[in-house]
């Protein structure tokens, strides 16, 4: 439930709740790589497939589905538990290094699975640079697999890649050579959290800034899984414009532009069962031993105290910035007319 003192602040909430929730549920901290960018801490556990599905009637209807981890791909009960939330899209990572595996499990969810699956390779550059950040033979896996998931029907296919100072001096060349590929789109991530190697930093903003008019017009090229001029696929052009914009508009300013609704619309779910507002914000509880509205009270007081202290909560996370976005009405109007942030 909305606490009625956030209402007007959040005006949509009430009308979107039940129909936009986004949750990243990560089912394994176990991963094949060891990431100089990545901020998601590892182990050695897997999400049980009856704690799965414990989890997925506490979270009730789910609009959008990000598996994360960890390696999902490394679960064997990925294509199960996906099975559990037959009405959401589906988003899956994959760090590419078991290509045979990730086209078989893929070709399994792809042939139950009847709302929007996207697969998104995780490339960061050039071979040399990807080898540097991901590890040594990374980069030939990953392309072996974005090559066998494009021989699977009923997937939306995407490459990731996260912008750091490791990689910005060659991200539009790399840009350019994955879009010769011909996944369905290329999404950028600017590096968030707090990177497993300390070296690993944002890149200055004015080289940012400098680089925006070739990255937005490689990413306007793309059709984003839709036909040739279709206004979806105009639209999604005009969101991924608008997000990158806002991004940069974030560092520039140190400021939140499209309120966070997190925990209204967004929450993530650890491997143990923990729940959290963010992947930024450390856990609240534990889902499987405590009822969903003691958590969503505690998280709400959590938000609460911390923006007292911190002021309103403000990142750069695409992965929380898409129902920020679509909630926010003049952000909608922004994106439906075109208009930059």
């Amino acid at each position: 439930m909305i606490p009625a003192g956030n209402m007007l602040r959040h005006p949509l909430l009430c009308l979107f709740q039940g129909y936009l929730r986004h949750v990243i549920l990560h089912i394994t901290d176990r991963c094949s790589l060891r990431c100089k960018t990545c901020f998601v801490r590892k182990g050695g556990r897997d999400m049980h497939i009856e704690e799965a599905r414990h989890i997925a009637g506490r979270l009730g209807k789910v609009r959008w589905l990000d598996i994360g981890g960890g390696e999902p791909f490394l679960h064997p009960g990925l294509a199960d538990i996906c099975r559990l939330f037959p009405n959401s899209d589906i988003t899956i990572p994959t760090n590419g290094q078991d290509p045979d595996t990730i086209r078989d499990t893929a070709r399994d969810l792809a042939a139950f699975f009847k709302g929007r699956l996207t697969l998104a390779v995780s490339i960061d550059g050039f071979e040399s640079i990807n080898d540097a950040i991901r590890g040594a033979g990374s980069y030939q896996n990953a392309l072996q697999t974005l090559t066998l998931l494009r021989e699977v029907p009923g997937l939306t296919l995407k490459v990731n890649t996260v912008i750091s100072n490791a990689n910005l001096p060659e991200l539009t060349p790399f840009m350019r050579h994955i879009r010769a590929l011909e996944p369905d789109y290329h999404s950028l991530l600017l590096v968030r959290g707090a990177p497993d190697d300390p070296a690993i930093a944002l890149p200055p903003l004015k080289e940012l800034e400098a680089a925006t008019p070739e990255i937005l017009d490689i990413l306007g090229s793309y059709r984003f899984g839709n036909r040739p001029h279709s206004p979806m696929g105009m639209l999604k052009k005009r969101y991924q414009r608008y997000l990158w914009h806002i991004n940069l508009k974030t560092l520039r300013t140190r400021r939140c532009w499209v309120p966070c609704k997190a925990p209204y619309l967004h929450r993530v779910v650890y491997p143990d069962g923990g729940i959290s507002l963010c992947e930024l914000m450390p856990p609240v509880g534990n889902l499987l031993e405590e009822p969903m509205d003691v958590l969503e009270k505690r998280m709400h007081e959590f938000l609460e105290q911390y923006e007292r202290k911190q002021g309103p909560c403000f990142c750069t996370h695409n992965c929380n910035l898409g129902e920020n976005i679509q909630t926010h009405p003049r952000s909608i109007l922004a994106v439906l007319l075109g208009i930059d942030p």
